[in-house]
């Protein structure tokens, strides 16, 4: 496998007054570094998904290099971020979390590195935390049909609640791609939406007569708007994906699941599952689902490889032979 090559600087932004070394802002100011990196993040054309993680994340930072006594981002060393991560875990934050919070931070230092506000980059050497494995959580067909009884179809809000899980169960999509989902997205003759997600990278997701047909009926009720997102709140502005959370897992409640996560993302699991056990295969759903390695759907493999096993007896090309 090809490694990154780094980028070094050409020369750190820092001058010499009396014999002393003095910093650019970036190195000494940890506002100025943030803003800085935001900057170069707007200018790469990040989604506001990206530049929410990484707000986020450097609010985490800034929170925990504080309670360390330690202001400037040219005092982080190696030794502060093993500090760090041990804080958050103290914190009693998950190994996945922390893990995503470090990613963040990496980014962030190997930037101000790259670019000469720094004369090392403290997290260079820094590996991520190795992580419990966790279950990945699904419905079952029982529960799927006990979720999409709940919804009232003669209303509004319930015929677009029962459309938004056909769509999660369908397709997979993540929940923040429902979001951005735009009736000018879905190409009907082809059957397949045009899904931007992660990093804004656009990919194409099929769908079938079934979904087909409840979109088509939902979007004609929706009406003409003055935007194009398909999912909308009752005032007709375009419903948030915390919205569409908390409305799953309101659903959830009502049809009294129990022993499981109700999210949208448990849909993208259930929808992931489903097409391993009716026999897709890895490199399709990679695509579907948008992720930019086999990991995680090698790890789908991997839970539901007993399943994989019964299909390949139903459909092995050498016990044909025989039958």
């Amino acid at each position: 496998m090809a490694q990154r090559r780094t980028r070094r600087p050409n020369t750190i932004k820092s001058f010499v007054v009396d014999g002393e070394s003095h910093y650019a802002a970036e190195a000494l100011d940890y506002d100025a570094a943030r803003e800085a990196f935001l900057r170069n993040c707007r200018v790469k054309n990040l989604s506001d998904q990206s530049l929410r993680y990484y707000r986020e994340g450097l609010k985490s930072l800034y929170e925990g290099l504080r309670d360390l006594n330690v202001d400037k981002p040219l005092d982080v060393t190696p030794d502060i971020i093993d500090d760090l991560i041990i804080a958050k875990k103290d914190e009693g934050l998950s190994d996945a979390y922390v893990n995503s919070l470090l990613r963040g931070w990496r980014v962030f230092f190997r930037f101000l590195h790259e670019d000469g506000y720094l004369p090392s980059n403290p997290t260079e050497k820094t590996r991520l935390i190795k992580a419990e494995r966790r279950i990945v959580q699904t419905f079952s067909r029982e529960q799927v049909r006990a979720l999409l009884a709940v919804p009232d179809r003669t209303t509004f809000t319930g015929y677009r609640n029962y459309v938004l899980m056909l769509t999660l169960l369908e397709t997979g999509i993540r929940v923040a791609e429902a979001e951005a989902l735009k009736v000018t997205d879905i190409r009907w003759r082809d059957r397949v939406m045009v899904v931007y997600g992660k990093g804004r990278k656009e990919r194409l997701v099929p769908f079938q007569k079934t979904l087909e047909k409840h979109l088509k009926e939902y979007v004609a009720i929706r009406g003409p708007l003055d935007h194009d997102y398909v999912f909308v709140n009752i005032d007709n502005g375009p419903q948030k994906k915390r919205a569409m959370q908390d409305e799953i897992n309101k659903i959830g409640r009502e049809a009294g699941l129990k022993g499981v996560r109700v999210s949208p993302h448990t849909f993208r699991h259930t929808f992931a599952k489903i097409y391993i056990m009716n026999g897709g295969d890895v490199f399709s759903l990679q695509k579907i689902l948008g992720h930019t390695t086999l990991q995680m759907v090698q790890t789908y493999v991997s839970l539901f490889g007993t399943d994989i096993a019964a299909q390949h007896r139903k459909f092995s090309p050498l016990e044909s032979l025989e039958r």
